[in-house]
C-alpha cells in the first residue's frame, strides 16, 4: 500500500506567480546527486534560462554509489561519468558547465546535522550563497526519503539561520517522496504552500536532460545486479507537464521587515522612493487625499509617514495628526519638512507591537502593509478595528506589483482588510496601485 497520494497532493497546488519568476535574476539549485536537478527542476531551469536568469547548481555529493559493486565503473570512474552526464543534461536545459559547483561529498554518506564535517559544508554553502545572492533557492524537501537529500536540506536550513544580510525565497522539490514516503515523511502544508509550474513547452528538453543521465536510466553499467536504475514509473512522476514546489513558511517565514532594512535604504538615499519629485507619487497622493470623506477630522494617525510628503497633505485635513515610522532617519526629514505645523506630532514606532494608543477619527496606511508578516498584518487589522472611533475612516493605499523583498503583496494586504469588520466605502484601482476606504460601523 502506497502511503503518499501523489494525485491528491498535486490537486492542492496553486499556480506559480509568473511575475515572480520573471523577477528572478539569480537562482541557486541544490542537487544532492547528478540527476536530481533534471528530475525535480528541469523545466524550471529551462524556463529561467530562457529568461536569461543566472543559474548556479551545487551538487552536494559525487554520485559514486549508484553501482557500488561494479568492476567496470569503480567509484572514481563512476563519479567522472556522472559529472559528465550532469554537464550534458544542464547544457540541454541551457546552463553552462561553469555554473556547476561540485562539493564532492560522499554519495549516500553526506554529513547530516551533528555529524563530522557538516559545519564545514554549512560554511562553504554560506560563502557561496553570500557571494551569489540568489533570489530563489531550490532544495530537496526536508523529509525526502534519502539521507543525502535530507542532509542537503539541513545544510541550507542551518545556513539560513545565520543569514540575515538579504532575503531569498526557498522552494523545496520532492524526489523520493513519490515512491518511498512513510507517514512521518508527508508534508503538512498550509493552503497555497504547494505550487505547480506548467512546463509543457520545456517537456522535450526536460526528458532529454533526464535521459542524458545514461548511467541512471539504462543498463549501461551491467556488472552490478544491485546497481540503481530509474524505472519508468519513477520517471513518470516528473514528466507529466508540471513541476511541483513547496514554498513552506518554515523556510520562508515572510517575516516583517526589520528596522535596519529601512535605515539602510535611507542611508543610501534620503528619498529612496522619490516621494518629493515623482509625478506618479504626486498623482497618487492627490487621489489618496481626495478619497478621504469630506469634513474636518479631529484626531488622525498616519502609519509609515516616511519623509513626510503625504503627511503635509493629511495635516490640512485634521486638527491633530500623529505620524509614525520605523526609521529615525526618515522621521528627522519629516520633522524638518513640517516644522511649521503645530498640529503634527512624530513618533518612532513599529507596528503592530508599538501601535500608538488612543482612538482616531482617521487612519492612513499608505505603502506599509506589505512590509508585515501575515501574523503582524492580522494583528494590525485587529488593532485598527479597535482604535477607530465610531464612523472613523481608514484609507488604505498600496503598490500592487511584485517586490521580491516584501513578505506580502499589495493585493494580499487589501484582501486581508476586506475580511475585517469595517464597512467598505470606496475602491479605486490603477495599473500600479490599489486604494480602498473603510469606515467603522457606528453600532
Amino acid at each position: 500500500m502506497q502511503v503518499f497520494d501523489s494525485q491528491k497532493f498535486r490537486l492542492s497546488a496553486v499556480e506559480v506567480d509568473q511575475d515572480f519568476l520573471k523577477s528572478i535574476e539569480r537562482c541557486l539549485i541544490l542537487s544532492p546527486h547528478p540527476d536530481d536537478e533534471s528530475l525535480g527542476c528541469g523545466g524550471l531551469i529551462a524556463k529561467l534560462a530562457e529568461n536569461n536568469c543566472d543559474i548556479k547548481i551545487i551538487l552536494t555529493t559525487d554520485g559514486s554509489k549508484s553501482h557500488p559493486n561494479s568492476q567496470k565503473y569503480p567509484s572514481k570512474l563512476l563519479t567522472e561519468l556522472r559529472y559528465k552526464e550532469v554537464k550534458a543534461a544542464l547544457k540541454i536545459l541551457g546552463v553552462n558547465q561553469d555554473k556547476i559547483i561540485f562539493y564532492n561529498g560522499n554519495d549516500s554518506a553526506l554529513p547530516a546535522l551533528g555529524e563530522t564535517k557538516f559545519n564545514e559544508n554549512v560554511e562553504r554553502l554560506s560563502t557561496d550563497i553570500l557571494s551569489f545572492k540568489p533570489q530563489l533557492i531550490l532544495v530537496p524537501y526536508e523529509l525526502d526519503p534519502h539521507r543525502d537529500h535530507r542532509a542537503t536540506w539541513q545544510m541550507l536550513h542551518q545556513t539560513l539561520l545565520k543569514q540575515t544580510k538579504f532575503k531569498t525565497t526557498i522552494w523545496e522539490y520532492p524526489i523520493w517522496l513519490y515512491q518511498n514516503a512513510s507517514i512521518e515523511d508527508l508534508p503538512n502544508l498550509k493552503p497555497g504552500e504547494l505550487k505547480h509550474l506548467d512546463i509543457t513547452e520545456f517537456s522535450s528538453q526536460k526528458e532529454q536532460a533526464i535521459f542524458a543521465h545514461v548511467s541512471q536510466t539504462t543498463r549501461l553499467i551491467d556488472d552490478d545486479p544491485e546497481g540503481f536504475m530509474l524505472v519508468s514509473e519513477m520517471i513518470a512522476n516528473f514528466t507529466n507537464g508540471k513541476e511541483y514546489f513547496m514554498e513552506r513558511s518554515k523556510l520562508n517565514g515572510g517575516s516583517t521587515l526589520p528596522k535596519n532594512y529601512f535605515e539602510s535604504l535611507y542611508t543610501e538615499n534620503p528619498d529612496p522612493w522619490d516621494f518629493e519629485k515623482s509625478e506618479y507619487e504626486k498623482e497618487k497622493y492627490q487621489r489618496t487625499i481626495s478619497a478621504i470623506p469630506e469634513g474636518r477630522h479631529h484626531s488622525a494617525l498616519e502609519i509609515g509617514c516616511s519623509i513626510g510628503v503625504l503627511t503635509q497633505m493629511i495635516a490640512e485635513k485634521c486638527d491633530q495628526l500623529l505620524s509614525i515610522d520605523i526609521s529615525e532617519q526618515a522621521l528627522e526629514t519629516a520633522k524638518n519638512r513640517l516644522k511649521a505645523y503645530q498640529n503634527v506630532e512624530f513618533k518612532v514606532a513599529a507596528i503592530p507591537d508599538q501601535f500608538p494608543e488612543g482612538k482616531r477619527d482617521l487612519i492612513m496606511m499608505s505603502e506599509v502593509g506589505y512590509y508585515l508578516s501575515v501574523e503582524d498584518l492580522n494583528s494590525t487589522i485587529s488593532i485598527i478595528e479597535e482604535n477607530l472611533n465610531p464612523d472613523g475612516i481608514l484609507v488604505l493605499v498600496h503598490w500592487t506589483h511584485f517586490v521580491h523583498d516584501y513578505p506580502l503583496s499589495g493585493d494580499e494586504v487589501h484582501d486581508a482588510f476586506a475580511k475585517s469588520s469595517l464597512a467598505h466605502l470606496k475602491a479605486d484601482r490603477t495599473a500600479d496601485y490599489r486604494l480602498d476606504v473603510y469606515q467603522k460601523k457606528n453600532i
